[in-house]
């Protein structure tokens, strides 16, 4: 079999899948025993028992033990931090790995934390706090109290490198052309987003631009192709022995994330295949990539950031296998195009949104990142100290910025989709197909292409007027949708809820709140309206009522709602 890793990987997601939903719970030691069953049999009865070996093992390896606390008191728990900190304008959020508890029941899990405050948190370092456990879509999430919590960072083999990108972080802001530059810089860079507001994503998302700016394999790939030239004056071996010391390092300083450690991991092993001179096949390794990623963590599957980082990649690869006899520039406009198709289903189902523009944008968009990022390996050896050096490295930035606003600028933002699942498949298996066929290579762009127009027109949101109701602690968030315009009473900001107004369409959007201090300004300039309310509120055709469930009226029509998650269609029965 010519891609036995890709079956392999399937089959465990598969498992993985299907165990969200069943949460069976099965020894690992049956898959092991499995697995050594396999090598009984030959040919095709090894291949399917092992594959049976694979199956089970991604439904024990994805079995969550769910703790139920009986107690409202404060718990004491000690836990190492096993990711990157997430940064938003209240706090951070982190997974720990529980190494001690006064609730016993906790020791040796995983769980999601909430920091109000950060005190030099980083990856591995060891935390205890006193605080509370909530649970939260079924799962229990870890609150510190503040003040409450202590971190030490001594054992933490990472913590001078992390220290040092934070100093370099500092020191890019002092020295950076203005701080547009510097937000943007900071995520092409280092991986970080916290500095990054609403109206610096926006032409980003508005281009389809936005895997620029969150590093991924493009910018582990721009950066291999710089360093790689850089170390022209070394012998081939050397220089890949070079770039497999410093990619980790720089994985490391970009936040270990998923397309990072994905495209780092990688390139590892096509270094690997030509130092020991093996035959390497990407397919095949990313595939292998993949399983390891969900066999290390089932949780990845479900990330955003995993589907879209695979699916462009493989996208990307089967693009080169197909149109291989192309020129350079050819395969870069073709993989740019199939890239984007791949992805498209994933965008369009959890943000609602899409631009064709990504297609032809990405690599212009792209040009200037091979003179920023390869410049900003100098900036990192010298700590971003070197003024000069900084400002030529964002002058770089300051174009890719301009670039991505030009494009912007096109109008070509569309809104209003949520495919179903098996719509996502079926176009997912379609694409494939057309790929691998014996086609030309034109009639597989314009089949391609078209069958991505259908998508989107199947894709396409029912605009009719809904009550969206999400759970809170006291009284719910409402958002009611009609047909492009949209009304949303809240009291705290929600990247979920502005990701429904982009699958709903909304075009006007008005925010009716009683704690406008809550939000911040570039939450706020998102909407056309912003008005203040106690109690309620009557505007244009609605009215809302906060008595003790909120009463919300639509032309005329009462919905007393409760605080729970769901979907009111406003013109049934």
């Amino acid at each position: 079999m010519i891609y036995p890793w890709a079956v392999l990987f399937i089959n465990l997601s598969l498992a993985v899948v299907l165990n969200k939903y069943l949460n069976l719970n099965i020894s690992i030691l049956i898959p092991i025993l499995a697995v050594i069953l396999s090598f009984a049999f030959s040919g095709i009865i090894r291949f399917l028992v092992l594959n049976l070996a694979i199956f089970l093992l991604g439904i024990s390896i994805s079995y969550k033990e769910k703790p139920v606390l009986q107690t409202n008191q404060p718990i004491f728990v000690e836990c190492v931090v096993s990711s990157f900190p997430d940064y938003t304008r209240l706090g951070s959020k982190f997974d720990c790995k529980v190494i001690n508890s006064s609730e016993k029941q906790l020791i040796g899990k995983t769980f999601p934390v909430f920091a109000k405050y950060e005190e030099n948190i980083y990856f591995l370092s060891r935390t205890a706090f006193l605080g509370k456990a909530k649970e939260k879509d079924g799962n229990l999430v870890l609150i510190p109290t503040r003040y409450f919590l202590k971190v030490d960072n001594s054992d933490n083999f990472l913590y001078p490198i992390l220290k040092y990108r934070e100093n370099c972080i500092s020191n890019y802001r002092q020295n950076a052309i203005s701080y547009e530059t510097f937000q943007v810089g900071s995520a092409l860079i280092f991986g970080e987003s916290r500095y990054l507001d609403l109206q610096a994503k926006k032409p980003f998302y508005q281009t389809g631009l936005a895997h620029l700016i969150a590093i991924s394999g493009s910018h582990i790939a721009i950066l291999f192709l710089s360093l790689s030239f850089m170390l022209f004056f070394l012998s081939e071996r050397k220089r890949l022995m070079a770039l497999g010391l410093i990619l980790p390092v720089y994985g490391v300083l970009t936040g270990l994330g998923i397309p990072v450690v994905r495209a780092v991991f990688m390139s590892l092993f096509y270094i690997i295949s030509k130092l020991f001179y093996l035959k390497n096949n990407s397919l095949n390794i990313l595939f292998f990539t993949a399983f390891i990623f969900v066999f290390l963590s089932p949780e990845s599957l479900f990330s955003v950031s995993f589907q879209l980082s695979f699916l462009a990649v493989f996208g990307i690869i089967l693009t080169f296998e197909v149109f291989k006899d192309l020129g350079n520039w050819q395969k870069v406009l073709i993989s740019s195009l199939f890239a984007t198709l791949f992805t498209l289903p994933v965008i369009l189902y959890y943000f609602g949104n899409f631009s064709p523009t990504t297609i032809f944008a990405t690599p212009i968009a792209s040009l200037p990142l091979y003179p920023l990022l390869t410049i900003s390996v100098f900036n990192l050896l010298t700590g971003f100290e070197i003024s000069f050096l900084v400002k030529i490295m964002d002058f770089f930035t300051l174009v890719f910025i301009q670039i991505v606003k030009f494009f912007g600028g096109l109008g070509l933002y569309f809104t209003g989709f949520s495919p179903s699942i098996w719509l996502i498949f079926i176009y997912l298996a379609i694409l494939i197909f057309i790929l691998i066929y014996d086609l030309t290579k034109t009639q597989k762009i314009i089949l391609s292409t078209t069958l991505a127009v259908v998508f989107l027109i199947f894709s396409k949101s029912d605009l009719s007027p809904k009550i969206y109701v999400f759970e809170n602690k006291a009284y719910p968030v409402v958002l009611f949708t009609d047909n492009g315009k949209c009304y949303l009473f809240a009291d705290f900001e929600s990247k979920k809820i502005l990701n429904i107004m982009n699958k709903e369409g909304c075009e006007y959007k008005v925010l009716l709140t009683e704690k406008r201090e809550k939000f911040s300004d570039e939450f706020l300039s998102e909407f056309d309206i912003v008005k203040d309310f106690t109690y309620q509120i009557s505007f244009e055709n609605i009215h809302y009522k906060r008595w003790i469930n909120p009463i919300l009226t639509v032309d005329g029509k009462v919905f007393e709602l409760k605080n729970q998650d769901l979907v009111i269609m406003v013109n049934d029965d």
